[in-house]
């Protein structure tokens, strides 16, 4: 199976980090990158060509090409217990008002579906008859 390539770039780091623990974890077959606050997103996304993105701030150029989860950046006060996010998954999207990991995860499994079937319709000769 091909791995699937993830782009973590959200903040505070240690979420980015304990994020990329688990999804190493529970896949451990895909690729994780995880970012700094002060690299480019954006730039990243068009070099390492992710499946998946998971940020703070999704490029609109990067959203074509991947399945991305937007997570909003933490609050002081009642806005730290709560983390929303947005998440688009091949025509699938939602709102999540408190993101966790099976979130990630879930849409992980999607990227890898599409990664899988698209595999399949090229090796098939793409469908052309």
């Amino acid at each position: 199976m091909p791995a699937a390539r993830v782009l973590i770039a959200i903040e505070p780091r240690m979420y980015a980090e304990a994020l990329a623990f688990s999804l190493r974890k529970h896949r451990p077959h895909a690729r994780v990158t995880l970012l700094g606050p002060s690299e480019d997103v954006e730039a990243e996304a068009r070099r390492a060509r992710p499946h998946l993105i998971v940020a703070n701030r999704v490029p609109r150029a990067a959203r074509a090409g991947a399945f991305w989860v937007e997570v909003a950046e933490p609050v002081g006060g009642e806005g730290a217990k709560r983390l929303g996010a947005e998440i688009s998954a091949d025509g699938y999207s939602r709102s999540v008002a408190n993101v966790g990991t099976g979130d990630v995860l879930a849409a992980l499994d999607r990227a890898e579906d599409e990664l899988i079937l698209g595999r399949e319709h090229a090796q098939e000769g793409g469908g052309g008859s």
